[in-house]
């Protein structure tokens, strides 16, 4: 919910596949335990479990529903840590917990700079329902602490464009001195489309911040503020060149956006299919196929990926083979071959692929998805419920499956699984 920092969006949601960790371990008996702790005197006691709550919260782990009040009480507390945790703790839980709104802006006036911080990133958690505090938020946007400025930055972007009046404290943020208070504010910004086109002159600027992640969010927010293609193009153009391979994955992003109008980019776009960095070479063979829809060129870039020793090389691959559709044809076989990879993550990104290309492909690839279903990584069940619901109704075999998900203990499985079905068992 806090940083944006968008980074070869790819290269990372295939390394948190490939991670395979476990969840935590979370139910609803913990949970009432550690509300019943924050009722006792006992300082230690009560700061413990307050860091479990926010811990569970964070992890969508358990059902808070019923604890609400007592966790809007504790926001009171006279210990900050605990104000703070509870607080953090409410915009994780979200929209169950809207009665915490205005308990929470009262906290933006806390003399603790923390709970200040903390409080402010959980109103981003209740989205439009928090648009009352806007106003509340960008008063934050000249406090001392960088952590209060950063997060109330973040937040506005998360209550979404009904903050729009918030756009020129945000501009004026982009010169902040803290570098995530810049990420931050670039980043929300984007939010707002192109009523952001008026920050473009300060956009423009900071593709040459002196962090790599603001440059990178830069890249992104241009991009969605609709800044003109004949002022944009040429910077994100020179922008190609930034020494950090993340930042320049970010800018053939935000270049591909741009399409036909793109086109100008191509020759140096060619050129980074050789780039020394695997993520920036595949961003750029999926901008080149963005801008020109040719696949011709970048076709064994990708297949040859599919090779590659390093997995993460093998699932961008996969990936970007998928996007590309039917063209990727020639890259059948070698997608095949990956179904049978060792690591799952990558085997579900081949099966996504491989329908993608091929719909005839569609039985030998359905099991691997429904596998995704089962693995003890959250983000790889998501993801496998995802590429399902897609499918649509030819995926009717995984429905026993994705019902087991209805009672997933993460509440984010929980929600993916309850879309997949319908669209499932849509007619």
């Amino acid at each position: 919910m806090l940083y944006y920092h968008r980074f070869a969006q790819l290269c990372l949601l295939v390394g948190v596949l490939l991670l395979q960790a476990s969840d935590g371990v979370g139910n609803d008996a913990d949970i009432k335990g550690f509300v019943s702790q924050l009722k006792k005197n006992n300082l230690e006691e009560k700061r413990k479990a307050s860091e479990q709550i926010c811990e569970h919260a964070k992890n969508g782990e358990g059902d808070f529903s019923g604890y609400v009040p007592v966790l809007v009480e504790a926001l009171k507390d006279k210990d900050p840590i605990v104000r703070g945790e509870i607080a953090e703790a409410l915009g994780y839980i979200g929209l169950e917990a809207k009665s915490a709104v205005n308990p929470l802006r009262a906290l933006l006036k806390d003399n603790i700079p923390e709970v200040r911080a903390k409080a402010s990133f959980a109103l981003g958690g209740f989205g439009e329902e928090a648009k009352d505090a806007t106003q509340d938020l960008i008063k934050l946007f000249k406090d001392k602490d960088e952590r209060v400025r950063a997060s109330a930055a973040a937040s506005i972007g998360e209550i979404g464009p009904s903050a729009k009046v918030a756009i020129q404290g945000l501009i004026g943020l982009l010169s902040d001195r803290d570098p995530e208070v810049r990420l931050n504010a670039v980043g929300s910004l984007g939010v707002f489309g192109a009523e952001a086109k008026v920050a473009e002159k300060q956009l423009l600027n900071l593709l040459k911040d002196t962090d790599e992640g603001v440059r990178g969010q830069t890249a992104e927010t241009i991009s969605l503020a609709k800044i003109d293609a004949k002022i944009a193009v040429p910077a994100l153009i020179l922008a190609l060149s930034d020494k950090h391979p993340n930042v320049r994955s970010d800018v053939t992003h935000a270049l591909s956006t741009y399409k036909k109008d793109a086109k100008a980019a191509i020759p140096a776009l060619t050129k980074m299919l050789k780039d020394a960095d695997h993520g920036v070479r595949v961003h750029a063979a999926e901008a080149i196929f963005a801008i020109s829809g040719d696949s011709k060129d970048i076709l064994p870039i990708l297949i040859d990926g599919l090779k590659h020793e390093d997995p993460f090389v093998r699932g961008d691959a996969a990936h970007s083979l998928g996007e590309i559709g039917s063209a990727a044809k020639d890259a059948v076989a070698g997608l095949r071959k990956l179904l049978k990879d060792d690591n799952l993550g990558i085997r579900v990104h081949s099966a996504e692929a491989l329908i993608k290309i091929d719909k005839s492909l569609l039985k030998e690839s359905l099991p691997i998805l429904i596998d995704g279903l089962k693995n003890e990584d959250k983000t790889l069940r998501i993801e496998a419920a995802k590429s399902l619901g897609e499918i649509g109704s030819d995926a009717k075999e995984a429905i026993p499956t994705l019902k087991t998900l209805q009672k997933d203990k993460i509440k984010e499985v929980r929600r993916v699984a309850d879309e997949t079905l319908k669209k499932i068992q849509t007619k």
